[in-house]
């Protein structure tokens, strides 16, 4: 076996590796809190806290509960009120978006059970 070909073989076996570490550092919205799994009280005053990183090319972030967009917010860093949601488990995403409305491709989703 050539240097060339074990060199070869090392990176294809370590690329999968590298591919999870960027996915981990490239996490560009975060969910604070609640956590996902997490279980709330209807008609309590929950919030959702995120937090967008600033070298994220948005202009503002919409809240999508279970696939259809709930509130939007102008700041990168903030807290939605979740008080509205009705009991069940539910999927929360925070999706930072263009002036345009477009996402950016950029996201954030937990499941909550909200009693």
């Amino acid at each position: 076996m050539t240097f060339r070909a074990l060199g070869l073989g090392i990176g294809v076996l370590l690329s999968p590796l590298c591919i999870l570490t960027a996915a981990a550092e490239d996490n560009l919205v975060t969910i604070i809190e609640p956590a996902d799994g997490a279980k709330l009280e209807a008609k309590h005053a929950s919030k959702l806290e995120y937090e967008v990183k600033p070298v994220v090319k948005a202009d503002h972030v919409h809240l999508y509960v279970d696939g259809d967009e709930a509130a939007m917010s102008h700041t990168l860093k903030g807290k939605f009120d979740l008080r509205s949601l009705k009991p069940g488990e539910r999927k929360l995403c925070v999706r930072p978006v263009s002036k345009g409305h477009a996402p950016i491709g950029a996201e954030s989703c937990i499941t909550v059970t909200v009693q």
